[in-house]
């Protein structure tokens, strides 16, 4: 077999260029300086397949970069670049390039490598090949949601939290319309005698049973976090203070409600304070401001009676139905 390459056999240069490419793993082509298609292997045209495409339209004959267009015009951003690498590889500008692009098939998300390189020899030319990616970029995104995310709730992390709420106090607004951002804090009030009676599994289903409640209470636009051991946290752009003093209140009335863990009743009500951070606000003293809300409302002292930034009163001011709650008012 290996002579049959050296002309002891019936191949050939043809059919040799065609078992090359075939036993190449990726969808691979080869492009005339014009950028038409003149060779594809079975990888190429299983791709277009497996994309609900015809194999003839992008087959030999076919003008790659007339393919390129197509997708552009279709919504596909990464299309118009690829048509630009390409003509910069088949001009000399450019000795290779390499495009991660998304390319969802009809029944799953996937994700690819071109690759684009000249032809190496005298006829001018390049190889195009497309490299499935997706298991590399699915573990990626795993590792960025663990990095961002508490792993026993699913909730930002304070990491997120705080890069959330940083970048909804710079947000621009729209003339004349106001940008207020609400931040609630929210601590769990006699949670360490769960775990030390119950166990920490017990504990680990109230800790998510909290984190379900008060995703159930905020909007779609809401980040909701948890700070680490029975913290918690929201952020709440473009929020009034009636919104936010309203968002403080479902939050308190939702987590009064007893848990049923393991077979258990376990009441682990909690203290909720919140701040009305205004635009330009700096990070640190909206945190600082929610937290201070909470520390009142867990000792049953209301917050102090002031304006955030000189917009409208934080959620918490003293008015009925807006204030940080603590489990002491539960009844009332």
């Amino acid at each position: 077999m290996i002579d049959g390459w050296h002309g002891g056999d019936s191949m050939t240069s043809s059919d040799r260029v065609t078992v090359l490419l075939d036993s190449l793993p990726d969808a691979t082509a080869v492009v005339d300086p014009a950028g038409t298609i003149r060779a594809v292997n079975a990888a190429w045209r299983l791709f277009a397949v497996d994309n609900g495409g015809d194999p003839a339209a992008t087959g030999v004959g076919i003008s790659y970069l007339e393919v390129c267009a197509r997708a552009a015009a279709s919504g596909c951003r990464e299309a118009e670049l690829a048509a630009r690498q390409l003509e910069a590889v088949l001009d000399g500008r450019s000795a290779h390039c390499a495009i991660e692009y998304r390319c969802s098939s009809p029944v799953d998300e996937r994700w690819f490598l071109m690759r684009i390189t000249p032809l190496a020899g005298p006829e001018r030319g390049a190889v195009l090949s497309h490299m499935n990616i997706t298991r590399r970029k699915v573990a990626e995104r795993d590792l960025a949601f663990r990095a961002a995310h508490d792993p026993l709730t699913g909730l930002a992390n304070r990491t997120l939290f705080t890069e959330q709420l940083a970048a909804a106090l710079v947000r621009p607004a729209a003339r004349g319309v106001r940008r207020d951002v609400g931040v609630l804090y929210a601590d769990l009030d006699n949670f360490k005698p769960v775990n030390d009676l119950y166990g920490h599994e017990t504990g680990d289903v109230v800790l998510q049973a909290v984190a379900s409640r008060i995703r159930e209470q905020v909007r779609p636009q809401d980040t909701v976090a948890r700070l680490g051991g029975d913290e918690f946290a929201v952020v709440a752009p473009r929020i009034t203070a009636e919104g936010l003093a309203g968002l403080t209140d479902r939050v308190f009335r939702a987590l009064i409600v007893p848990h049923h863990a393991n077979g258990r009743s376990v009441l682990v009500p909690a203290s909720v304070g919140s701040h009305l951070a205004a635009m330009g606000d700096r990070v640190e003293d909206a945190i600082r401001s929610a937290d201070r809300a909470m520390y009142e409302a867990k000792h049953g002292r209301p917050p102090p009676r002031r304006r955030s930034g000189g917009q409208a009163p934080p959620a918490g001011a003293d008015r009925p139905g807006s204030g940080p709650l603590s489990s002491a008012d539960a009844d009332s």
